[in-house]
């Protein structure tokens, strides 16, 4: 299994095939752009001195990281599985994000795709869709807007959660509370993860209290009712989610994103924008933002006072949806059929 990160849902997917299967995590290192070329090197080395090893590969999405793996796998005759997660599948110049607004990046991840034996989108949404949250010049999202006439088989397999790690401990929150968990370090994040409507938010309603959890630079003045923490350990984090009573995820684009469906299970009461996977997760138990802007957003924090979800129907969302058991099952049975020639 080929990643550039070894983020928690990369780790989450080896613990789930180790159990079948004889995995060997690889670190594509893309740190640098410096760094590209030795890494197209060293990736090509090791999977030539261990071909003879290697029954199938998997990449966590696509682009420079399954490149050499593709021409690979044409080579020696090897089944090559990309898994979609969302960059991959977009192109959204107004923010600068998508693989695809990158020409020779783009060009990688097409072909990547293309060349790919099968590829398993963690939402429905990153094999086509329409965006609608802002204008945007290229409405048409996902895999098939972007390479036209493939014919590679595209099965969705969503993201699946421990429904015994995160878990409501805490049945009453404070009032009117709102938390958020992130990654922020520069503008493109800042407005692509929806900072920005958080920090509006804050300062059209001064009695409401926010918190933001993560790597996240402001680009403004930080409102006296919002709250900064560094990353935290999970467990930690278990009891940020347990203490609010809301959970905002207004990203500009989001595949399938982990801590909404933590906070859900945890009993966070979601906020959410019209975008991917997102309006799917929280399905008809929390608030959708449809379109990007003030009016709206005014629209569902001024009607909070109405709300009639609960945290325990919030958490049945995922639980019963979304649980680990359904990926890990449709993951490893899928690989499996993918070995031999069942996949479709």
């Amino acid at each position: 299994m080929t990643y550039i990160s070894l983020s928690t849902f990369t780790q989450r997917d080896i613990n789930i095939l180790s159990k079948n299967f004889n995995v060997k995590p690889y670190h594509f290192n893309t740190s640098s752009k410096l760094l590209l070329p030795i890494a197209f090197v060293k990736q090509f080395f090791y999977l030539f001195f261990h071909f003879n090893t290697i029954d199938l590969i998997v990449t966590q999405s696509s682009g420079y990281l399954s490149f050499i793996p593709v021409l690979f796998s044409k080579t020696f005759k090897k089944k090559i599985v990309i898994i979609a997660i969302g960059t991959d599948c977009a192109k959204l110049p107004e923010i600068k994000y998508g693989a695809h607004t990158k020409k020779i990046l783009g060009w990688f991840t097409r072909f990547s795709f293309k060349h790919a034996s099968l590829i398993l989108p963690v939402h429905k949404s990153l094999e086509q869709s329409i965006y609608t949250y802002i204008d945007v010049a290229f409405p048409q999202q996902g895999i098939r807007s972007f390479v036209k006439d493939i014919k590679t088989p595209i099965v969705e397999i969503v993201n699946g959660y421990d429904t015994e790690k995160w878990k409501i401990i805490k049945e009453k929150r404070k009032e009117n509370s709102f938390l958020t968990v992130s990654f922020a370090t520069n503008k493109i994040g800042y407005f692509r993860k929806g900072i920005d409507m958080i920090i509006k938010a804050a300062n059209l309603f001064p009695d409401f209290n926010f918190t933001i959890v993560g790597k996240v630079i402001l680009q403004e003045m930080c409102p006296k009712n919002v709250k900064l923490i560094d990353n935290v350990p999970q467990k930690e984090l278990l009891n940020i989610y347990n203490n609010h009573q809301y959970y905002l995820q207004l990203s500009m684009f989001e595949g399938f994103p982990n801590a909404l469906c933590e906070a859900m299970l945890c009993g966070c009461i979601p906020i959410g924008s019209n975008v991917a996977g997102i309006p799917n997760i929280i399905g008809e138990k929390g608030y959708i933002l449809n379109r990007k802007n003030e009016e709206s957003l005014i629209s569902i924090l001024s009607n909070l006072k109405k709300n009639k979800f609960s945290p325990h129907e919030v958490r049945n969302q995922i639980e019963c949806n979304f649980p680990l058991k359904r990926r890990t099952k449709e993951l490893t049975n899928i690989l499996f059929d993918a070995l031999f020639d069942k996949a479709k």
